[in-house]
């Protein structure tokens, strides 16, 4: 326990929470409404916060994925929808952590989502589906584009004043 506690202010935990929460039928547990979201997320911090006091936290805004992603979990356009009612719960609890532990939780990248909606057909696999092609993985070349933004979201919300 002392090793964790002399290391944890170095530990940085990068996370990209939402996909499959907002799924309309599938993973266990979804769909996740906006309130539901908020409150696991909070609690998935806490317990880090717990467990390593001095980490920090960064969340990276889930990315975009087609109104057809139906495999075995049903997305769809509702899916999508819901996924972006994520994003102000992200922010707000950046907003929060900031009174009660600043410069601990700190919000990352918020591009990648319109780059993979524009980009999709370069950077996402199309995959087969039961509503036909849709698009949610990362190919080779997504897969590097999001590395990057998420290099640059923890690069800058742990420089940047």
């Amino acid at each position: 326990m002392k090793l964790r506690n002399l290391f944890s202010s170095a530990f940085v935990f990068s996370i990209s929470p939402g996909k499959n929460d907002s799924a309309e039928e599938g993973p266990r547990g979804a769909p996740l409404y906006p309130e539901e979201y908020r409150t696991n997320i909070k609690a998935i911090t806490d317990q880090l916060l717990k467990e390593f006091p001095g980490c920090r936290v960064v969340y990276q805004q889930p990315i975009w994925y087609s109104i057809t992603t139906y495999n075995r979990s049903r997305y769809l356009a509702a899916g999508l929808a819901r996924l972006q009612t994520y994003f102000p719960e992200l922010k707000n609890l950046v907003a929060a952590y900031s009174l009660t532990n600043p410069g601990q939780v700190l919000m990352g990248d918020t591009k990648a989502f319109d780059y993979f909606k524009e980009n999709y057909l370069t950077d996402l696999i199309p995959e087969s589906g039961n509503a036909g092609t849709f698009y949610l993985h990362p190919n080779k070349k997504g897969a590097e584009a999001l590395g990057k933004f998420w290099a640059e979201g923890i690069w800058n919300a742990l420089t940047v004043k």
